[in-house]
């Protein structure tokens, strides 16, 4: 892919500042996020055994939990809301309402209505959490030359996060139940928002908030050629594996595993993306974003392909190389978003391109849930299925050559090697989808939304 157009990554951020300023914001801005995702994944082992243990329902289970998600359908309204104000108090305010939420969910577990109301609001902070933290603050507060390793950065710390949530959670739900585990996860997004308190104040947009004109500004981001065939594949690969952790714990479970096992499992996955995160921007650094993109889908099916066979040690080898495929993923569109999007619309156009994206991640709990069903290797079909059809768009998008995501510099003869044959096959396979039916897609997508209403990032 080529640089984006000047016209499209302009910003109005002002000159940058010292790079010491920069390592001190960026240090408390990842303390903070480490906090809020460590509680944020503790919720997603806690909440899934807690239903599972009151309705022994693995579907109600996953299903309990996706709700958190749905509140990225009213993300487009978060997000101009973002933009209007102090970036630092909308991310403060966000850690605090969590934890507001999770104080009552522990007093009312054994009612089911009550969990699944408070685990919905609190997705509202979630939302303003992870929108503002990773595509706001940064481009807000640290200098352009140092954003992409900042987002590598805060993006391998997330990952770390989720490895130490993950193994909190198991060991907090066996030790003190799922009530006292529930308000330590409170108790850390309490933590979260006073550490995000040391960041610096961005001041708030005179603009007036006009709710009509803000979503069209998000939604023509998203209706923009180069943005759209991103949200159309990554959208359809959320659906597939945007749950994949809750599945996997909410199947451990049902089989008897022990919760502490559990979480070392799937603390060995998380590790890996953790590091994948870190070394991301140097990932076939020779290579463009779309192809990188690519690759790292096919080995993320890969990986699905493995998770689905039912021995234990190639599921943990499968869950690795899925977690490690997803961050390096993560890492090069956020990145690319961050420099291509003005930082006074950043709020509005990542909510609303998120709202596609991420939003398709509670989706998959749903496709879970029906799915539990069926038995074996046919769980996992209808997940392999949908990834593999978001492959085969974005390998028509690499072969189209239209070289839009970001500004990564042309391959080299030669350098292609480790990665040509992966790609020639998608290619190869791509070239049996005709460009009608690959763009009726996107197209079909952004009118839908436009008449209607209405990761990987994940």
């Amino acid at each position: 892919m080529t640089a984006p157009e000047p016209a499209l990554g302009a910003d109005s951020d002002p000159a940058p500042g010292p790079v010491p300023r920069d390592r001190r914001i960026l240090r408390v801005l990842i303390t903070s996020s480490m906090f809020s995702k460590v509680a944020d994944w503790q919720l997603g082992i806690v909440i899934p055994l807690a239903v599972l243990a009151e309705s022994d329902s693995v579907a109600l289970s996953l299903v309990s939990f996706a709700l958190r998600g749905v509140t990225y359908v009213g993300s487009p309204f978060l997000g101009s809301v973002i933009d209007r104000f102090d970036k630092r108090l909308i991310f403060v305010l966000a850690q605090l309402q969590q934890a507001l939420c999770l104080v009552f969910l522990a007093a009312t577990l054994s009612s089911q209505v009550s969990v699944a109301v408070l685990v919905l609001l609190s997705g509202v902070g979630g939302v303003a959490s992870a929108i503002t933290g990773q595509f706001v603050l940064i481009p807000k507060l640290i200098s352009a030359p140092g954003r992409a390793v900042a987002v590598a950065k805060l993006n391998s710390a997330i990952e770390l996060s989720k490895v130490i949530g993950l193994v909190l959670g198991g060991v907090g739900f066996t030790l003190l139940g799922p009530a006292a585990a529930t308000l330590c996860i409170a108790l850390l997004y309490v933590v979260a928002g006073c550490v995000a308190m040391l960041l610096p104040a961005v001041a708030a947009s005179p603009e007036k908030i006009n709710i009509r004109r803000d979503l069209a500004i998000g939604f023509r981001w998203v209706g923009k050629r180069e943005i759209l065939w991103l949200v159309v594949t990554m959208s359809m690969t959320n659906l597939a594996i945007g749950q994949l952790e809750p599945a996997l714990i909410t199947e451990f479970g049902d089989q008897g595993m022990n919760t502490t096992v559990i979480s070392a499992v799937m603390a060995i996955g998380l590790l890996t993306g953790a590091g994948a995160s870190r070394v991301a921007p140097h990932f076939l650094p020779l290579w463009t974003p779309e192809r990188r993109i690519l690759v790292c889908q096919l080995i993320g099916f890969a990986g699905l392909a493995l998770i689905a066979v039912p021995i234990l040690p190639v599921r943990v080898l499968g869950f690795m190389v899925e977690c490690f495929a997803v961050a390096v993923s993560n890492v090069a569109s956020i990145t690319y978003r961050q420099e291509t999007i003005p930082s006074d619309v950043a709020g509005r156009a990542n909510a609303t391109i998120r709202m596609f994206i991420t939003g398709a991640a509670p989706l998959s709990g749903f496709l879970y849930a029906w799915a539990s069903r069926l038995d074996g290797y046919w769980y996992w079909l209808p997940a392999l299925g949908l990834w593999a059809a978001a492959n085969m768009i974005w390998a028509v998008h690499v072969r189209r050559g239209t070289s839009t995501l970001g500004g990564g510099t042309p391959e080299r003869p030669g350098t292609a090697a480790a990665g040509g044959a992966a790609v020639g096959v998608a290619e190869g396979a791509a070239e049996g989808v005709t460009e009608g039916a690959a763009e009726g897609v996107g197209t079909g997508v952004a009118d839908g939304v436009g008449k209607g209403g209405a990761r990987g990032d994940r």
